[in-house]
């Protein structure tokens, strides 16, 4: 069986976007390219990863709305959404979820990626 290993990102800031998710989100850098414009890849302590790469000049904004968006698994949707709202980070209202088996919220990270938070009863394919 197969294993998602990483989600691709661009940044018109890949380093600033790599200290956000560091920072903000508590993933660790394990790899850097070290090219101009930089690259990283990210991983939490289970090791999934997400590769921050330098958007292309010229390059129209991605729509994202449901189908381009990074997912990341917290343990309190409601603490880590005021946590980040504290960073200055704006949610998206029409999307939010709120049951006893899911709690997400969706927002763009300062890259402009849509990005969720999530918690579930069940964890994806149990």
């Amino acid at each position: 069986m197969s294993k998602l290993e990483h989600f691709a990102i661009y940044a018109d800031d890949p380093t600033a976007l790599k200290d956000f998710y560091v920072s903000a989100l508590g993933l660790h850098v394990i790899v850097e390219s070290g090219g101009d414009p930089p690259g990283y890849f990210l991983a939490d302590d289970q090791g999934m990863a997400i590769e921050i790469l330098g958007r292309p000049s010229g390059s129209p904004e991605v729509n994202q709305r449901w189908v381009c968006h990074l997912a990341l698994w917290v343990d309190d949707v409601p603490a880590k959404r005021a946590e980040l709202e504290r960073l200055g980070i704006v949610f998206e209202t029409e999307t939010l979820v709120d049951t006893a088996d899911m709690k997400t919220a969706f927002f763009k990270d300062p890259g402009g990626n849509r990005c969720q938070i999530v918690w579930r009863r069940r964890p994806l394919g149990t």
